[in-house]
């Protein structure tokens, strides 16, 4: 065992072993999972309380922990009194649920996409355009205006109504939505916030059961999330916040560097893991260049193996177009593609990444606009060989709801697919699977494809109960012109960097198409700045090979920066 391995196994059984309350800063590939499993097992100390709470961000982290319980020969360590999961769902399940008044039926949804929720001025945008954020000074929410996509942000720029007026009616529609009986993540986190201020009657029952509650990945909570935490803190419960600040990357989702360093101080005891066991010293040298502090590169301790050095590719990127490698005019991908192959990595393991998917290799996704070009886009996932499952079933609820429409008038037009199906009287599985039936029957879109859609509605065998009116549910408009709904199957994982947070790949290509990108990489703050924190985690995404492609006229003021770094790097 090597000094490096001695170091970082030590400082996982430090951070094992150690009292709650406990900050952990964890760099990239230190091992987090092994250690709050590790931690977990062990069991608290405390008699009577002896539950724990081990809670990621993600249902694949809390997957890959029960497992190791399992694997373990404990399955007594993913049952009551211990939860096991998702924060959105540990809010949800012991934070909100049991507080709950009789009658008062919600529903958890993770968009207001769900139940098709509508803010109607003179424009109609979608309750989802709209982002919810608690203002905890006023303890009240507002709404981010700069977090509009562009369409809806030039829907509301046009009205005639102000921002102001946009807000309320958004602010009351929602309300509406909750009487309704509809809530999405936001709302439940509003609710735990009031349930945990209600005084002993919540807070006793938390403290009998849970010993200690260990967050992972806490670089990613809301201001309203660390405020949850320094409730359940306040009321008496230990916490072991796992964190790598360096990786906080949803400013726009409320994450604030501040209100972490805030927690970290009052819980009061922090440990370190810099130990990498995912990524090659190489790679370790290229992320110390993006984090702040001038800390020194984590250590590396994969077994020993030939080193890539980082691969600087100058590259062009055209509006709209392929990003393109310089030197030779080929697509930049495929000359990091075949570059990989020398260090014996396949495109299968490859990803390729950047902040946005502008650049990238063209992937599907929904489109923003009106109902016939939300259709044609169903149709042509449905029609193509290449579609992901969770892209078909969107499909099929976009046609779902159409058929629903124009069978049932006087069912409810709003709200989840679920509820509109139970108020018509028919099965949701039964409707989902008719409207992959609707869907393949269609004729290709094109510019008078309204009146075959029609057409068509009125000749399907209807179900039970099914009594169209007149024109009601008919589709109206055109297909806007949009792309190709799927793209051909990719050899390599693509996507921006914000989808593949989590992730680890052998190679990883980074696309920095920025103007201003030598001069961030190179004197930027990254305590200031989000997009050297988003450049941060795609490169620690990569285990033995890390490439960048990089304006060339930025190729060498990098390369110099990284040659000042002691950072190996070759330019392509």
């Amino acid at each position: 065992m090597t000094a490096a391995v001695e170091q970082a196994v030590a400082a996982q059984e430090r951070a094992i072993a150690a009292a709650a309350p406990l900050f952990v800063r964890a760099c990239p590939g230190a091992g987090k999972t092994h250690v709050i499993v590790s931690r977990h097992l062990r069991g608290p100390s405390a008699s009577l309380r002896h539950g724990r709470a081990l809670l990621s961000f993600t249902r694949a982290a809390a997957a890959q922990m029960r497992r190791r319980c399992h694997r373990e020969g404990r399955p007594e360590a993913v049952a009551f009194p211990h939860y096991i999961g998702t924060l959105d769902a540990f809010v949800w399940d012991v934070l909100v649920v049991p507080h709950l008044s009789a009658g008062t039926p919600l529903r958890l949804f993770d968009s207001w996409d769900r139940v098709q929720a509508e803010v109607k001025l003179d424009r109609t945008v979608p309750l989802s355009g709209f982002t919810f954020q608690r203002d905890p000074g006023a303890d009240q929410d507002t709404i981010r205006q700069d977090l509009l996509s562009r369409e809806h942000s030039r829907l509301i720029s046009g009205s005639n109504y102000p921002w102001d007026t946009w807000v309320k009616v958004a602010l009351d529609v929602r309300k509406a939505q909750y009487q309704a009986g509809y809530v999405t993540g936001h709302e439940s986190r509003l609710l735990a916030l009031k349930y945990l201020g209600a005084g002993e009657s919540v807070a006793g029952p938390l403290r009998s059961r849970f010993a200690e509650i260990v967050v992972d990945e806490a670089q990613d909570c809301s201001v309203t999330d660390l405020e949850i935490l320094d409730r359940l803190r306040r009321i008496g419960i230990p916490l072991v916040v796992v964190a790598d600040p360096d990786q906080m990357i949803y400013g726009w989702r409320d994450a604030d560097l501040a209100r972490l360093h805030a927690l970290k101080t009052q819980l009061g005891q922090t440990l370190e893991l810099s130990g990498n066991w995912r990524s090659s010293r190489t790679v370790c040298l290229l992320a110390a260049t993006l984090r702040s502090s001038n800390r020194p590169p984590d250590s590396s301790v994969r077994p020993p193996r030939i080193e890539a050095p980082v691969l600087l590719l100058p590259t062009a990127f055209p509006r709209g177009g392929t990003a393109r490698h310089v030197p030779t005019g080929r697509s930049v991908v495929d000359v990091f593609l075949d570059h990989a192959r020398t260090y014996e990595v396949e495109p299968a393991d490859c990803l390729i990444t950047a902040y946005s998917r502008t650049h990238l290799p063209a992937k599907s996704r929904r489109p923003d606009g009106n109902a016939a070009t939300m259709l044609a886009h169903a149709w042509r996932v449905v029609h193509s060989a290449t579609a992901d499952p969770a892209l078909v079933d969107d499909a099929c609820r976009i046609g779902a709801r159409l058929l629903l429409r124009y069978w049932y008038p006087d069912a409810p037009a709003q709200g989840s697919l679920e509820a509109r199906c139970t108020a018509a009287g028919v099965e949701f599985g039964d409707i989902v699977r008719r409207a992959y039936g609707f869907l393949s029957a269609l004729p290709q879109p094109h510019a008078a494809w309204s009146k075959d859609v029609n057409a068509t509605l009125k000749s399907r065998a209807r179900p039970p109960g099914a009594i169209p009116r007149s024109v009601v549910g008919q589709l109206r408009g055109t297909p806007e012109n949009i792309r190709t709904a799927v793209a051909t199957p990719m050899p390599f994982r693509s996507d921006n960097i914000h989808q593949v947070k989590g992730d680890e790949h052998p190679g990883v290509l980074l696309l920095v198409p920025d103007d201003d990108a030598n001069l961030r990489w190179i004197s930027g703050d990254p305590g200031a700045d989000e997009l050297l924190r988003n450049w941060y985690v795609a490169v620690t995404r990569a285990q033995r090979l890390i490439a960048v492609g990089i304006q060339q006229d930025h190729v060498d003021a990098l390369a110099r920066h990284l040659h000042s770094r002691q950072v190996p790097f070759q330019v392509i």
